[in-house]
């Protein structure tokens, strides 16, 4: 019994890397999934294990807590691991049977730490079985710590979500990151249109499923492709992964041809390519980030996208200086990351309240340093994949206070977006998980002044 034929292994010794070792979820488990022989019906269940329980877990741990006499904490890591698996199954998934699921995980833990801890969590599991989760706070008279509890969130998060949603949304809202992110990809309009795309898919993948996305008009949930990341077309270039959320940034900011253009966080290029794609080429594009890596995936994306207007540079953007002026920048701040928890819900056990603070002090050095370089009559659009109030409309209200020169800009001229649905009253972008089933973004379109 090892990784590559039990799911229930693959997943313990994936969750032990993000613990140990604070490896992203996803990052961690392709890592041991591609393994030669692990079958696909293995990987399937070790994801869902692992993914589950990141989103549950203090809610698991509550429960398994609740049938032991010593602190959870004293228990073995891997025993501990195992329970919150088991229990995992036993209250969120119904495909194999509860003596199934106990009997599985005694046996692994007899077979790999021996049958004193092997006891020890047969009778923790089976009291799961027979008597369930203990009672929860009330969800009319103390709904926040019922949220927290019943969704598996800091309360610090749940604290975040109600100042931006109010507390019946919050519910909602956890309840929706809790969820399985859809699979989305965007047409690479540069080599072919959405409906081209379509019928590609359609000829190469006879059993994939396809729909249009509500509000971006390049993009398409699939599934029954495998994964699109290791595809052909994606190799070709005819489409780039990317969430539905993100793809609206890019509108957002409206890159037009001609125009000098800076993506200041830029990462791995997906909003640069986007922009790329928007401007037919036709605008120059500065993609900047901290780190050589993600500069050097961008260069190797933009090649096989076709995407010939994107310049790259490694920089602290924080003190950097630029010779010349934009006529848009977009500023794809360091935040909190709240509203990409579905793909990320380790980060809601690793982020503490007090990183927020610092990324708050970071994001308002970002915004310092490329005002400066903004053309007059340019647009600086600042965004965050967050909900968090501190970090979107109150960060705004600060940069508009001390920068008189800069006004909020109105909405972009493109109609390729109803923008009645994804802008709220002020004309900033919103998305919420819970209203757009897509990853969480803030925007603002910020323009200097003409002097």
């Amino acid at each position: 019994m090892d990784i590559a034929t039990e799911p229930r292994l693959l997943a313990a010794e994936a969750l032990a890397r993000v613990e140990n070792h604070n490896a992203y979820a996803n990052i961690a488990f392709d890592a041991l999934a591609q393994r030669a022989g692990i079958s696909r019906d293995v990987k399937a269940l070790a994801m869902e294990l692992l993914f589950g329980v990141l989103r549950n877990k203090s809610r698991l741990e509550r429960t398994v807590a609740h049938y032991i006499k010593h602190p959870l904490s004293h228990t073995p890591p891997f025993v501990k691991r195992q329970l919150l698996i088991a229990a995992y199954q036993l209250l969120f998934l119904d495909s194999i049977p509860s003596y199934a699921v106990v009997d599985k995980a005694v046996e692994i833990i007899r077979l790999s730490v021996g049958s004193a801890p092997a006891g020890f969590a047969n009778a923790v599991l089976r009291k799961i079985v027979s008597e369930g989760e203990p009672d929860f706070p009330s969800r009319e008279k103390a709904l926040v710590e019922y949220i927290s509890e019943y969704y598996s969130f800091p309360r610090w998060i749940v604290d975040i979500l109600v100042k931006s949603v109010g507390e019946e949304q919050a519910a909602e809202l956890s309840s929706s990151l809790n969820t399985r992110a859809r699979t989305i990809i965007r047409a690479n309009i540069l080599k072919n249109t959405r409906d081209e795309l379509i019928e590609k898919l359609e000829k190469e993948y006879p059993e994939i499923r396809i729909s249009r996305t509500k509000h971006s008009p390049f993009g398409l949930e699939v599934s029954g492709m495998g994964d699109p990341v290791r595809q052909q077309l994606h190799r070709d270039g005819f489409y780039l992964v990317q969430d539905e959320g993100s793809q609206l940034v890019s509108l957002y900011v409206d890159p037009k041809e001609g125009e000098n253009i800076l993506d200041g966080c830029a990462g791995t290029g997906g909003k640069s390519l986007h922009m790329a794609a928007l401007s037919g080429n036709k605008a120059r594009i500065l993609a900047v980030d901290s780190k050589t890596s993600k500069m050097d995936a961008l260069r190797q994306r933009a090649i096989r996208t076709g995407c010939s207007s994107i310049k790259t540079m490694s920089m602290d953007l924080s003190s950097a200086k630029f010779e010349e002026s934009f006529d848009r920048i977009l500023l794809d701040s360091p935040c909190s990351g709240l509203g990409v928890l579905r793909r990320h819900p380790e980060a809601k056990w690793r982020l503490e309240r007090q990183d927020v603070d610092n990324l708050i002090k970071i994001q308002r050095t970002l915004l310092e340093n490329v005002s400066d370089c903004v053309a007059p009559g340019g647009i600086l659009v600042f965004t965050v994949c967050t909900f968090n109030n501190e970090e979107t409309e109150d960060q705004v209200s600060w940069f508009l206070d001390n920068h008189k020169d800069f006004e909020i800009a109105p909405p972009p001229e493109n109609t390729l977006v109803d923008w009645d649905k994804v802008l709220n009253e002020k004309g900033f972008l919103r998305v919420y998980t819970h209203r757009h089933d897509c990853d969480g973004f803030f925007g603002a379109r910020l323009r200097r002044k003409a002097s």
